[in-house]
């Protein structure tokens, strides 16, 4: 064959660079659009998969039950020379619904809940039966996981006994039953479905971390916390008006009458709930004078182990704070009077 007649090296090249036929073509278009599409989504899914994780959880945004007025700081000072000398740690908050004034020692800090925790467990059971989700004619049964030491006499019953609902609530705050607020917290379904309410009331500070008795103190909570749970329910809040004077009533008869009550004056009474463990005492509660006037108020003060120092400083604190927050008034009507015999 004439060698003039052999195909050039580029004419070859074009051949095999040569255009695919249309339909080809638009196959392979359409896999590599498909591709750049799903690389692209894959992408923006990590993006946003990272924002997630870098983006700080939503806080709980809930109006306080009452605004704050006058810090009272003298006060707060007294207490505090409470413990000059002594090795105890003081939480305190206290306000008068009414004028605002209050006083806080630490009442943000985190302090060892003890049995004060039957309390925001308490309220959670009381919402559960208002919307109807845990019949209060159910039954409980005492179980062998649920038993457990410390206060109360439902731990000597015998297991597969069965405890109404009610009666068990009652027994967890009167006479702060340990197995029996075990049993409580199983029937609600749990630690983690207590603490994400006490987290979407704006419990900033309060967690249940272990079943009772926490004899060591791994429950937490804030004696600011405590306060404002308790004005929220007694604003009307969280629970039915049912439902909150049945928790007060039960709340005046709690057992344990030796650490805000002896500061009260006389007529004055006390709806509460106390927590005592060796690392911890605290006591949280509405108080209501014999003429109607109201405070609400939380301590826990812990300490070395079962110090009474402790016990008696929340007993004078007590004192001093009934005597400025029940009897506000008298005292500025004292002052004012003062100040005109000045002029």
């Amino acid at each position: 064959m004439n060698s003039n007649l052999q195909p050039r090296k580029d004419i070859q090249k074009k051949k095999t660079a040569a255009k695919l036929p249309p339909g080809q073509r638009l196959v392979r278009s359409f896999t590599l659009a498909s591709v750049v599409v799903l690389a692209q989504g894959w992408l923006t899914l990590k993006g946003q998969n990272q924002l997630k994780i870098l983006e700080p959880p939503t806080a709980v945004t809930i109006a306080a039950p009452f605004e704050l007025g006058a810090e009272q700081k003298d006060l707060e000072t007294q207490i505090k020379n409470l413990a000059l000398n002594k090795p105890l740690r003081v939480g305190a908050f206290a306000i008068d619904p009414q004028t605002g004034n209050y006083i806080d020692i630490d009442g943000k800090g985190q302090f060892c809940a003890a049995s004060i925790i039957k309390l925001p467990i308490l309220v959670s059971a009381l919402r559960a039966i208002d919307k109807h989700q845990l019949d209060p004619k159910k039954l409980l049964t005492i179980r062998a996981d649920l038993v457990t030491g410390g206060s109360g006499h439902l731990q000597w019953q015998p297991v597969g006994t069965k405890v109404p609902l009610m009666e068990t609530l009652r027994l967890m705050m009167v006479f702060s039953d340990n197995t029996a607020t075990n049993m409580i917290i199983d029937v609600l379904g749990g630690k983690e479905i207590l603490n994400k309410d006490f987290k979407t009331w704006g419990l900033a500070q309060t967690k249940i971390n272990n079943f009772l008795g926490d004899f060591t103190g791994t429950n937490k909570t804030s004696p600011y916390d405590l306060v404002y749970l308790l004005g929220r329910v007694d604003r009307g809040e969280l629970i039915s008006k049912e439902s909150r004077e049945w928790m007060l009533g039960v709340l005046k008869k709690t057992r344990v009458r030796t650490l805000l009550l002896p500061g009260l004056g006389p007529g004055a009474q006390l709806a509460h709930k106390t927590g005592d463990i060796g690392i911890m005492v605290g006591d949280a509660g509405i108080v209501t004078t014999s003429d109607g006037k109201k405070y609400y108020v939380a301590m826990q003060v812990e300490r070395p182990h079962n110090d009474l120092r402790a016990n008696a400083l929340i007993k004078d604190a007590s004192k001093l704070l009934y005597g400025r927050l029940a009897n506000y008034s008298e005292i500025a009507e004292i002052k004012a009077n003062q100040n005109l015999s000045k002029q």
